[in-house]
């Protein structure tokens, strides 16, 4: 398993792994005021593993206080407004980071928990158009 980290003074930080199948999974933290922004994180830590990435599995959670969740804030906004869930996770912060690196295939992953406006829970996984799961 190969890993990428970069943490910054002011608690802002990525994490990512990517498995031997070249599975990618990774957690980003950057808000208002980073000096780094999330979509840079990204990049970084895409050309650090290049093109051994074959996938990105997303694994969004509403953490039980309310936090905030860009992935999943932005999937209840888009399927309480009458967009469907598949519709809808196209337009997610990670989806369309990844699409800006050729991974445009996004597929559900078991069965998501909540309801539209309201979902508490959604794995995804995103793949190069083309690609096999």
């Amino acid at each position: 398993m190969a890993e990428f980290r970069l943490f910054l003074p002011d608690g802002q930080a990525i994490m990512a792994s990517l498995d031997s199948e070249g599975v990618l999974a990774f957690v980003i933290q950057a808000g208002e005021g980073s000096p780094i922004r999330g979509t840079e994180m990204f990049d970084l830590m895409m050309r650090a593993f290049g093109t051994r990435v074959q996938a990105i599995d997303g694994v969004w959670r509403k953490a039980s206080e309310g936090g905030v969740s860009t992935n999943l804030d932005k999937v209840n906004e888009l399927t309480a407004a009458g967009l469907s869930l598949e519709d809808a996770v196209h337009s997610t912060w990670t989806a369309t980071r990844a699409a800006r690196w050729g991974f445009r295939k996004v597929t559900l992953v078991g069965t998501p928990e909540g309801r539209p406006g309201s979902f508490t829970r959604i794995d995804v996984r995103i793949e190069k158009l083309g690609d096999v799961s």
